[in-house]
């Protein structure tokens, strides 16, 4: 059947309504996305209550328009069980079981008109109030072409809309966090000695930031391991690290055993973004610390990624740009193109992830200490890995000058490392055993 213009508009109504139910529902509830912004938004949350007021009541009415179709669909389905049985059982038979499901039309019915009662305008502009004019397409209601299927199309539509837009919010969050983070490390790649002792993100080559950063993966194994959804990226930062340490162990060259010495040799890990963001979403932390913060999980992994890994940006994505770019205003809107929506999700971040160049190999043996074994995790890890040799890569002009892709580790005897204390290496072997 064909839909006028007003029934047109009312379907268009009762998808705007299932629209804002499931942006509701999916959309990030934290918006503390970036390090800087926590201050901001905690003062523009204090003006917002009016604001968030009006979204939980279209979000409430969004979702008794759901509830609506749902109970209209069950009447549509029960009307064509009574016409079933009455035509297809014996008359005493067919009575029996035609009366019970009477009792439950008739059930459904009385609610729905409870519901419209009280909700009458919403009802009415979603063209959800009057339940007769499903049920006189029955038993043709199966059709594509009906109002019933429609309204479930749309309601399918608003559903399918809406995760994407989540997962496309949840990667924009992640890489804004990830490339703050990145800008607050860049200049951790110079000299060791040029750098204060007290800077915000330091890199492992001063005993106090060895032993910050090594606090930061402790406290991040203690709080996620618990969760199965994180031991891929467990699994992850142990492998990078073995390897580097461990060439052989990847088994791809009979001089693994000489590489772990070599400058030269470099491991690059690769992994895709959703291992961080979508497992925010199950990973809370203990006793669901998390609950409210959906970004948390992957706030805290890029916080141990950072801590002793340089994050390589030229080929980070696969088939487009290494940063997915913001959602336009448009894609928000009731009428959005499905194919280009479609297009932008399949656009999967590839994040590359090579050891800091500063890291001696007795600090990497303290990182790898604090880590859980990968027998012990209920996971394989995540990605691939890569065994580089930086005197084999393509140079490239940085700054006008030639550089490798691929850059060597400058540390890896420990000579620029702070001198640990004498007792220290007593208790990591006590610890240990």
């Amino acid at each position: 059947m064909n839909m006028g213009n007003g029934e047109d508009e009312c379907l268009h109504k009762f998808g705007q309504h299932c629209q804002v139910f499931y942006d509701s529902s999916l959309i990030l509830r934290s918006s503390n996305t970036s390090l800087s912004s926590m201050q901001e938004e905690k003062k523009a949350d204090e003006n917002a209550t009016h604001d968030n007021d009006i979204k939980k009541k279209q979000a409430e009415d969004g979702k008794i328009a759901l509830e609506t179709l749902d109970r209209i669909s069950a009447i549509c389905s029960l009307v064509v069980s009574i016409t079933s049985q009455q035509q297809g059982q014996q008359p005493q038979q067919a009575q029996t079981i035609t009366s019970q499901l009477q009792e439950s039309l008739a059930s459904l019915r009385q609610e729905h008109a409870l519901i419209v009662e009280h909700h009458n305008d919403l009802l009415l502009e979603c063209g959800l109030s009057n339940v007769d004019q499903f049920v006189m397409e029955e038993p043709s209601c199966s059709s594509e072409n009906s109002k019933h299927q429609k309204y479930i199309q749309m309601r399918d539509a608003m559903r399918r809309r809406a995760h994407k837009i989540s997962m496309q919010h949840r990667q924009n969050s992640f890489f804004e966090l990830l490339s703050e983070w990145n800008n607050t490390t860049t200049d951790d790649d110079t000299e060791p000695s040029s750098k204060s002792a007290d800077t915000e993100l330091p890199r492992m080559t001063q005993l106090e930031n060895i032993q910050h950063n090594l606090s930061t993966i402790r406290k991040f194994v203690g709080k996620y391991q618990s969760n199965i959804g994180s031991h891929s990226f467990l699994a992850g930062l142990y492998r990078i690290v073995d390897l580097q340490l461990n060439p052989k162990s990847g088994g791809s060259s009979a001089r693994g055993s000489t590489k772990n010495s070599s400058s030269k040799y470099v491991i690059r890990w690769k992994f895709r973004g959703s291992v961080l963001t979508e497992a925010c979403r199950s990973c809370h932390g203990r006793g669901n610390e998390n609950v409210d913060d959906e970004l948390a999980y992957a706030r805290d992994a890029i916080q141990v990624l950072f801590s002793f890994l340089i994050w390589v940006k030229d080929i980070d994505v696969e088939g487009g740009e290494y940063i997915i770019k913001p959602m336009e205003e448009n894609d928000l809107g009731l009428d959005i193109d499905n194919s280009r929506l479609e297009e932008r999700s399949s656009v999967e971040p590839i994040l590359s992830f090579e050891i800091e160049k500063y890291i001696s190999n007795a600090n990497l043996r303290r990182i790898l200490a604090v880590l859980p074994n990968p027998k012990r995790l209920d996971a394989r890890a995540t990605g691939s890995v890569e065994e580089l040799d930086s005197s084999l890569s393509v140079p490239k002009i940085v700054n006008g000058a030639n550089e490798s892709d691929v850059i060597s580790r400058k540390n890896i005897d420990g000579h620029r490392d702070e001198q640990w204390p004498w007792f220290t290496g007593r208790w990591e072997s006590c610890a240990l055993l």
